[in-house]
């Protein structure tokens, strides 16, 4: 009986351990910061209560986008270091009475294309030279 006894002790403290790891585990920020964040910043099509962020990653920069549409949202993802862009993506959620009316859409941009690159740079021009200047 008591060997029965420690092994639902140890298997209890084994298990506290391992939810306390998995829970401290996730809570770390992987390296990223946030560098600058500014609000509504002219964009097209025109967004209510826009939101961009520069965060600095270990090996490279992201500009997150956050726009707020009539009956939705769109998340912009651009990531890019000294050598320029590497990735740009956006995912569109459409609501209707708050409620996810359509499927989630994602779009992956094509980094080589001239009006993306016109894009990134006028996205980048909201950020001070000094914060950008961190991710080279």
């Amino acid at each position: 009986m008591t060997q029965r006894t420690f092994k639902i002790i140890l298997l209890s403290c084994i298990s506290a351990i391992s939810f306390t790891a998995c829970s401290a585990l996730s809570t770390q920020n992987n390296g990223a910061q946030t560098l600058q964040q500014v609000k509504n910043i002219g964009a097209t099509p025109s967004t209510e209560g826009n939101i961009a962020k520069l965060i600095k990653q270990d090996q490279h920069c992201n500009i997150e986008f956050t726009g707020y549409f009539d009956g939705g949202q769109a998340v912009e993802h651009w990531s890019f270091n000294q050598n320029g862009l590497i990735s740009a993506s956006s995912t569109t959620q459409h609501y209707k009475d708050k409620m996810l009316a359509q499927p989630t859409t994602a779009t992956t941009f094509d980094v080589q294309d001239a009006t993306v690159q016109a894009n990134f740079h006028k996205l980048q021009s909201n950020f001070s030279a000094d914060k950008l200047a961190q991710c080279h």
